[in-house]
């Protein structure tokens, strides 16, 4: 049996000035922002802009996302316009109510890009597919950034 140390517990465990936590990713302030959509006969393939651009360095810690039944066939994804499943993938939205998380790996704890000026990365999108979609979807985004 071994007893080992993640990336973050490695650094706080050798405290050097060189080794020191980012503010985000220890005794961080959590900000959230929440947006709402009421789609009404949405078209395939739309792209949902939700809530302000995320400021460069922002860590994504989760994303939610709720949403009326929108039917069997009508998905619904979390990401930017770099990658539009960063945070959710596709997921069919057939359920009042369903609640999903933050369940791509790369999405999770995702650093906004600090040195593009012209990212794509920071605001969060939301990309129908399936069918037309009539209903709300809510989402809710929290972050870090100190």
């Amino acid at each position: 049996m071994s007893i080992v140390l993640g990336v973050n517990a490695t650094l706080a465990a050798t405290p050097t000035p060189a080794n020191r936590l980012s503010p985000g990713e220890f005794d961080g302030r959590v900000k959230t922002f929440q947006d709402t959509y009421e789609a009404s006969t949405l078209a395939i393939g739309s792209t949902i802009k939700m809530g302000p651009k995320l400021p460069k360095g922002a860590i994504v810690l989760d994303v939610e996302l709720m949403a009326d039944a929108l039917g069997a066939t009508h998905t619904l994804a979390v990401g930017d316009a770099e990658d539009p499943d960063r945070y959710i993938t596709a997921t069919i939205m057939n359920t009042a109510q369903k609640i999903l998380h933050t369940n791509a790996i790369g999405g999770k704890n995702y650093e906004v890009d600090k040195s593009d000026s012209a990212s794509l990365d920071d605001q969060i999108t939301i990309l129908t597919a399936g069918n037309t979609i009539t209903g709300t979807i809510k989402c809710t985004v929290r972050y870090t950034h100190d």
